[in-house]
């Protein structure tokens, strides 16, 4: 049996090495340079044939030779490229799309039953002519946005005076005008500058008081809404939504010589970034008249639901354009509390085929005035294109008459007292508070259940702390935190002081100091199996100072001088219940003993510099909210040990730059990278503390994999120049929402790797990752979201072997940057 098997693979052999084949892959594009999914790529007289993905990408596998590949989408016009295969090649191809005539033959093909779909083909023919007939343009904008939390408690004590009615219907509600002016670039550049703004309540949970929180407009291929989900929506009037969806005829209104026809919209099984709902179009000029979209909740991590209504008008009698939107959304909080919103947006007197100044758009897309925010009454009352529900009217006389009561001295004063007031409550749990209003000022105090913390190295620690914040009249602040405490066991005193004075708070430039004497870690950001050693403890005494800015728009620097006072631990006494409880876990003669070193002086200063080019922002009158930018970050640090200053015994320069970036890449979710590479340039004199680690994976934890390696057998120092890369890629339910069972458990998928060759161990290590995870919500707080993910992580070194291994990991949702932690 032996020889038929080694005629066989010999055969198979030979087969291989005869045949050698090449990629063939590239993008399909429109006209406008959007990507086609769902496009026919096949090779003529071949059997060879491919369909772009979502994001307009296709690869073929042929072999060495001459082809000829014919590119072809409804709606567009075939095009056939020939090219000879040598080595892999890339081959990007623009379809144009068809004339009239063309597209009335594809749809004398549709279904004959059903005519949605037909209809739907004729908007999207169309669509593309009202965007050109626009051009660049602008309007005015008016958002009316308001919420209602309905688990705020009320308070029983309360009574039935119409006074105290009032307080309940109205203490978990907010409320937000704006009215703005909105600019738009043919490119697709925008800038809105917001002329009014009025926030009542709490309205940080407020959806859409901008137009960068998304763009909804159902004539563009993809429906953006960066505030809401990492992946944008694919459009039902879009030629690969009609592989993406299925339209079904709800009913025909016949309007004079011409028919209004309302079609349900629903995903397909194998979609991902999928909405449903219904619109209605007309036959007139073929352009929609209204929409009503539900988003999938699988993507909108912050609602458990999520509706949009549109309509449509022919604007000046030059195209069809939104002119009203509403967003209505609610998360569930318990059985039958909920916190819910609605959002109505106008856009009127528009004014098309504009021509802006060369200079108009750039990286400032969005700015309030200095008056917005000082609007009176008679403001709204003249630019309210929405008229206010009888509650919110109710609401904004309340509010401002809360105000003027609130911003009363007497009340004022009222409230600071209640503030300042000693309470035994206040000393035992929460700390004691004073206030002073008219100096903006703050003082605060630690309470006594944190003044004793039994399990600390050495032993039981009492501590107590003070804080103090000033927030100046220009914005600017100042914020010390002091803190001290005392070893029971060993008799010894610690603490800190951390000042921070915020002096450009639109740049955030602001300086630190520090002074403190605190047992440290030698490795911060080790594993944490290792974080809990003994043999990671040092005893630093430490004074510092620090500065940052942003010189320009995406570039920052960072700079720090501190001289540290070492010593070693080894003659502290240790607590013996931490004792026992190591022993446990390590060899206690090895791994729960500080590391024996004699004292030393080290002075050492770093410099960093940050620099995203083309950053964009939106300007609040004392404030800048970073957008982000569609270029890396670049950056480098230099940190350097100075020799003889002040007795320092440290000579070193240690030197790292690198690169990160997040890249969106449309329906098929969103990537992450970052390459590093670092030396030390010099280091004459270098201790333990301030060598460079490379941090071990975690047993059994998934950590960040944008900082750490997963399956790194041990933590261990760098000198020479090292490389180290790490890529993530968020799939957001791209490939398993195409599986219809899987869909249903809203499951999403992860993968990614890293790679890293040090020099000191001759190590090169590559890992690759995949699993994975689901979003809860947190039972004792529905509002908190949290991500549990089950990952399979492999890797491959030259100086060890690891087994595949399974981790877990946790993260939660960061509401006010709409992303996970």
């Amino acid at each position: 049996m032996q020889k038929p098997l080694l005629l066989f693979i010999s055969i198979l052999l030979h087969l291989f090495l005869k045949a050698q084949y090449f990629t063939v892959s590239g993008i399909v594009t429109n006209s406008k340079l959007e990507p086609l999914g769902l496009a026919n790529v096949v090779v003529k007289n071949g059997i060879e044939g491919s369909l772009t993905k979502e994001d307009g990408t296709y690869q073929l596998l042929l072999e060495e030779g001459k082809y000829e590949l014919l590119f072809s989408m409804v709606g567009h016009k075939p095009q056939t490229i020939s090219l000879v295969v040598k080595a892999n090649y890339r081959q990007n191809v623009i379809l144009e799309t068809t004339d009239e005539n063309n597209m009335e033959e594809v749809v004398v093909k549709s279904r004959l039953r059903d005519r949605s779909e037909e209809l739907i083909r004729n908007v999207i023919k169309h669509k593309e002519q009202w965007q050109k007939m626009a051009g660049a343009y602008s309007c005015q904008v008016y958002i009316k946005a308001s919420q209602y939390d309905s688990t705020v408690r009320k308070n029983k004590k309360w009574k039935t005076s119409p006074t105290e009615n009032m307080l309940q219907n109205f203490a978990g509600m907010s409320m937000a005008e704006v009215y703005l002016n909105f600019d738009k670039e043919v490119n697709g550049q925008t800038k809105e500058e917001r002329t009014g703004i009025s926030k009542r309540g709490n309205p940080e949970g407020l959806f859409y008081l901008s137009l960068t929180d998304g763009d909804f407009n159902l004539y563009n291929n993809l429906l953006k809404a960066p505030s809401l989900s990492s992946v944008p929506f694919l459009s039902p009037i879009s030629y690969a939504g009609l592989a993406a969806y299925k339209y079904k005829m709800l009913h025909i209104k016949k309007v004079g010589e011409y028919k209004e026809f309302t079609i349900r919209i629903q995903p397909k099984d194998l979609s991902n970034v999928t909405v449903e709902g219904e619109l209605t179009i007309s036959d007139s000029n073929w352009t929609i008249l209204n929409s009503r979209l539900i988003l999938p909740g699988y993507h909108i991590p912050a609602y458990d639901y999520f509706e949009i209504k549109q309509e449509y008008n022919y604007v000046n009698g030059i195209t069809s354009s939104i002119v009203k939107q509403q967003f209505i959304y609610f998360t569930k909080k318990g059985k039958a509390a909920k916190l819910s919103g609605e959002t109505t947006v106008h856009y009127n007197h528009f004014s098309f085929h504009k021509t802006f100044p060369k200079k108009h758009f750039g990286i400032e897309i969005s700015a309030a005035t200095k008056e917005a925010y000082e609007r009176d009454s008679n403001f709204w009352s003249t630019i309210r294109t929405e008229p206010l529900t009888p509650k919110e009217i109710r609401f904004i006389q309340y509010k401002d008459s809360i105000l003027r009561i609130t911003t009363s001295k007497v009340y004022l004063d009222s409230i600071d007292k209640l503030t300042n007031k000693f309470t035994w409550k206040k000393l035992l749990f929460t700390g004691l508070t004073y206030y002073n209003r008219t100096k903006r000022k703050t003082i605060q105090t630690n309470s006594l259940m944190d003044m004793y913390q039994p399990i600390q190295f050495g032993g039981a620690r009492l501590y107590a702390g003070v804080t103090y914040h000033k927030i100046f009249n220009s914005e600017k602040s100042l914020f010390v935190a002091t803190r001290l405490s005392y070893g029971l066991l060993n008799k010894d005193f610690n603490g800190y002081i951390n000042a921070r004075y915020l002096y450009h708070p639109f740049k955030r430039s602001y300086w630190t100091f520090n002074f403190s004497k605190d047992f440290q870690l030698i490795f911060q950001n080790d594993a944490w199996i290792n974080q809990i050693k003994r043999s990671n403890l040092f005893l630093n005494k430490n004074i510092g100072v620090g500065h940052e800015t942003e010189i320009l728009n995406g570039l920052r620097v960072t700079t720090n001088l501190d001289i540290g006072f070492r010593s070693a631990l080894n003659h502290f006494k240790t607590s013996r219940k931490l004792d026992r409880l190591l022993d446990g876990l390590y060899d206690y003669s090895q791994n729960t003993q500080p590391p024996y070193f004699e004292p030393y002086k080290a002075l050492y200063s770093f410099v960093g510099v940050d620099y995203t080019p083309k950053q964009k922002y939106i300007r609040e009158p004392r404030q800048k909210v970073i957008l982000g930018s569609t270029w890396p970050t670049f950056f480098i640090g230099w940190k350097k040990g100075i020799k003889g200053i002040l007795n320092s015994k440290i000579d070193f320069d240690y030197l790292e730059f690198g690169i990160r970036q997040q890249l969106k890449l449309g329906v098929t979710g969103v990537s992450n990278y970052k390459i590093v590479s670092g030396s030390f340039i010099n280091n004459k004199k270098i201790e333990l503390i301030d060598y460079k680690f490379m941090r071990r994976g975690d047993p059994l934890l998934f950590m960040n994999p944008n900082e750490t390696f997963q399956s790194l057998d041990s933590t261990f120092p760098v000198f020479n120049r090292f490389y180290e890369a790490h890529w993530v890629h968020e799939f957001n339910g791209a490939i398993l929402n195409k599986i219809p069972f899987l869909k249903k458990l809203k499951l999403r998928e992860v993968a990614g790797g890293g790679m890293l060759f040090a020099k000191e161990r001759n190590l090169r290590y590559a890992e690759l990752f995949t699993g994975i995870e689901r979003s809860f919500k947190w039972p004792f707080n529905p509002l908190v979201r949290f991500k549990l993910g089950v990952y399979v992580v492999g890797s491959a070194a030259n100086q060890f072997k690891n087994p595949v291994q399974f981790k877990i990991g946790i993260t939660s949702w960061d509401r006010s940057r709409n992303r996970w932690f």
